[in-house]
Order: C-alpha cells, then sequence, then structure tokens
C-alpha cells in the first residue's frame, strides 16, 4: 500500500466510521492521524463520527463549521452523524440515500461494542420494513421462525451493510469473548439460511494490551486489559 512510505495523496483517504464518537478525544487523534498519511490537503469529509446524543453531534458539527472559518479546518471538516446503530431505520436514512452503502474502508469502535452489549438479545418474529433487509428476507420465507440474537451481532450485521468487501472492522473490547457469535455460522440454530454475522466477519487478529492503571506512585493495581480485535469484511 502506498500508505506505508510516505503521504498519500487526498484523493486517496480511506473513508472511516468511527461509531460511537462520544466525547472522547479519540476523534481528533484520528484526525491527526489522518493528516499525517495523507497530509494537509487533506478532505476530511473522509471521515465519519457517529453517536445517538443529538445535542453532542450538533455541538461538534458547529465545531467543525467553526475550524473552517478560522481557517484552521479544511474544506467540508470531519462529519458527524446522529445514529443509532443499533437501528436499521437511522443508520439506512443516514448512509442509504446518498449511495454510501458498502462504501466505507474501515469502522473505528472504541467500547461502542461493550456498551451494546449491556442489551438484551434482539428477537424478530415478523417482517417489518424498519428491520435489515437480511432479517426481512429471511422472515418472509420462513413466517413460522424467529431470529434471536445478541446486540453485538445485530450491530456486526448493520455495519457489514456500510463496508466493502475487504474493509476492516477495528474493535476495542474489554472482553476477549466479544465476537464469540463469529466462531459459529449457525449460532444455536441449525438453519443455515439465516442471517448470521459470521457470514460476512473474519476475526482476522486479535491483540491484548494492558490498560492505563490511573495509578501512580507505589500504589498496586489489578492488570486490566483491552483486546484490540480486527474483524475483516
Amino acid at each position: 500500500d502506498s500508505r506505508t512510505s510516505g503521504k498519500s495523496s487526498s484523493s486517496s483517504a480511506a473513508r472511516l466510521l468511527h461509531i460511537g464518537a462520544g466525547t472522547s478525544s479519540l476523534s481528533e487523534r484520528i484526525r491527526e492521524v489522518y493528516r499525517d498519511v495523507y497530509g494537509a490537503g487533506l478532505d476530511e469529509q473522509a471521515i465519519v463520527h457517529t453517536d445517538f446524543a443529538e445535542n453532542l453531534v450538533a455541538r461538534k458539527q458547529a465545531e467543525e463549521v467553526s475550524r473552517k472559518t478560522d481557517g484552521s479546518g479544511s474544506a467540508g471538516g470531519m462529519r458527524w452523524v446522529c445514529m443509532d446503530a443499533m437501528s436499521w431505520t437511522e443508520t439506512a436514512k443516514a448512509f442509504g440515500g446518498d449511495g454510501q452503502l458498502r462504501s466505507f474502508d474501515l469502522v473505528v469502535d472504541k467500547s461502542t461494542s461493550d456498551a451494546i452489549s449491556c442489551g438484551e438479545d434482539v428477537s424478530y418474529s415478523d417482517a417489518d420494513p424498519s428491520l435489515h433487509p437480511a432479517f426481512n428476507e429471511y422472515l418472509k420465507k420462513h413466517e413460522d421462525r424467529r431470529i434471536t440474537l445478541s446486540p453485538v451481532e445485530v450491530l456486526a450485521i448493520h455495519l457489514a451493510s456500510l463496508v466493502r468487501p475487504g474493509g476492516v472492522w477495528i474493535a476495542l473490547t474489554f472482553s476477549p469473548n466479544r465476537f464469540a457469535f463469529l466462531s459459529s455460522p449457525h449460532g444455536s440454530s441449525e438453519d443455515v439460511n439465516a442471517p448470521r454475522a459470521a457470514k460476512l466477519w473474519d476475526v482476522e487478529q486479535v491483540v491484548t494490551v494492558d490498560a492505563p492503571t490511573g495509578m501512580e506512585g507505589r500504589g498496586i493495581a489489578p492488570v486490566v486489559q483491552h483486546y484490540v480485535f480486527v474483524l475483516r469484511r
């Protein structure tokens, strides 16, 4: 890849989707890394941050406009989109209307999967326009069936529709088992036709890193580890 040897042209900037961006400084770190890789002429519109907090997104959008006005930002600035990634209706509205489905090269997920995993399993028994097309297609053909998935697997199926084949999902999580469902294509069901995330994503690499303890001096704290999953579409 040309990006490994010096700066690439801004036109080749990988399209990045940062889910659950929140108030973390990661969004600015992503901007810095992109400028290091692609140069000051980078079109920052290639970077898209999402969050379901409407007020936060509005504030971040205003900050990008201010950067453009005072000359510290590039044309357009980074994009901020208000969206609940667990809702296919919102996801399709945000990225389907302007031809961006399957157009992202990279998804960045800093513990968003952890937060989503705290929810109840999701069950679908009837086709509904608000559901992902894969769920609707299956339920229309199998009216007597029910689909029950963990919330993280639903997220994985939603994201698969936003990422091009060969694209990457980088997920930072506290759990080494966060994506265990990817090792079981059919889950507890023997129905090979049921929509499953394992048909859409492969675990390419898992990196274990020690988390900062936040302690100074001679204090002793237990080792807490993060797991960085690299998933390939």
